[in-house]
């Protein structure tokens, strides 16, 4: 490989900043979010995957960017030979676009087509293989050594940061919903705010409680409650903005969204659509199908005097009290 001095800091420069975006980064999903990103940058394409091995050792699309747009499918695809042989000589392969996928995945090699998929390892701790990034750019610009250099070390620092997040989740994850636990949410909490304190910026919050739950336990039993639960909880996952909010179980049956960087307007349109998302749903449980509704309140820091994340909290909570009296099914944001 020959770079010139001039390549070579610029190349220091950009994986510097990359692997520290990464490194500190404990969240998975902007996690996520940032490796795309930065590994949509650093190869110059629009097209590009992450895919790491579940626990029936299935390779799963965990986030992809087609054409900019960036989405986490969590859809299963097939290991190609060309992934195969990634994985056994843990370093970057180069192979035409495998045309039966949507993701980016390199297909079998062909002298007509030009080698424009790559596809990284993601090497973890013991020189495991945790999964693979795959980019493709249209045209048939070979990858430059000084590419391939960037993209190899920044997917090792992906992989080990990936791991760590894993491991940090395991201690501040919900074990019955797979959401973030009350003391992350105040973690977080106290960050943004001391970040906003220094920089300014925007800063909301959703306070969450599902209507008439005591009556699901009530008549169905806790075992059912448990269910609609963590149905609830998925449903506020799949309307949050993945990679950007932060979806709490704040305790029993009520929820917390954080929205860092989310004016109230942003904040009201969410909670609005999971709102929705439950009142249209079927909750499906051993006990029978259940009609479940929230409630919500929402809040931003602006509205603190003193720009307390504890106050914003009180502030959200005052309003979902609000809701629950006016009739429930509702989200409240003023008052």
């Amino acid at each position: 490989m020959t770079m010139d001095k001039f390549d070579f800091d610029a190349t220091l420069l950009t994986v510097n900043f990359a692997t520290r975006l990464l490194a500190m980064e404990l969240d998975k999903d902007t996690l996520l979010d940032r490796t795309l990103e930065a590994f949509c940058d650093l190869g110059s394409c629009k097209d590009a995957a992450i895919m790491t091995y579940d626990r029936k050792g299935d390779l799963i699309v965990v986030a992809a960017s087609l054409d900019h747009e960036r989405s986490f499918p969590n859809e299963t695809v097939p290991m190609t030979k060309a992934m195969d042989e990634a994985a056994k000589s843990r370093a970057p392969v180069t192979r035409p676009k495998h045309e039966g996928s949507l993701y980016p995945l390199p297909g079998d090699s062909c002298e007509e087509c030009p080698e424009t998929c790559l596809c990284i390892p993601l090497v973890g701790s013991r020189d495991l293989v945790k999964g693979f990034v795959t980019l493709y750019r249209k045209n048939d610009k070979p990858w430059s050594n000084a590419e391939l250099f960037q993209l190899g070390i920044v997917s090792t620092v992906a992989a080990i940061s990936y791991e760590n997040s894993e491991l940090f989740r395991q201690t501040i994850e919900d074990s019955l919903t797979g959401l973030y636990m009350r003391r992350y949410l105040f973690i977080r909490l106290e960050e943004e705010t001391q970040r906003i304190k220094r920089r300014g910026g925007d800063l909301s919050v959703i306070m969450i409680d599902i209507d008439h739950f005591k009556l699901i336990n009530d008549s169905y039993g806790h075992a059912t409650g448990d269910e609609a639960l963590k149905q609830v909880a998925e449903i506020l996952l799949q309307n949050s903005r993945r990679g950007a909010d932060i979806v709490c179980r704040y305790g029993g049956e009520e929820f917390a969204v954080l929205m860092p960087g989310s004016k109230k307007e942003d904040a009201m349109i969410v909670a609005e659509r999971m709102r929705i998302g439950c009142a249209e749903s079927k909750i499906l449980t051993t006990g029978g199908e259940i009609k479940v509704t929230i409630s919500a309140g929402v809040a931003n820091l602006d509205e603190c005097d003193l720009l307390a994340g504890d106050a914003m909290l009180r502030i959200a909570d005052k309003r979902l009290y609000y809701a629950k009296k006016s009739g429930r099914n509702q989200v409240v944001c003023d008052g």
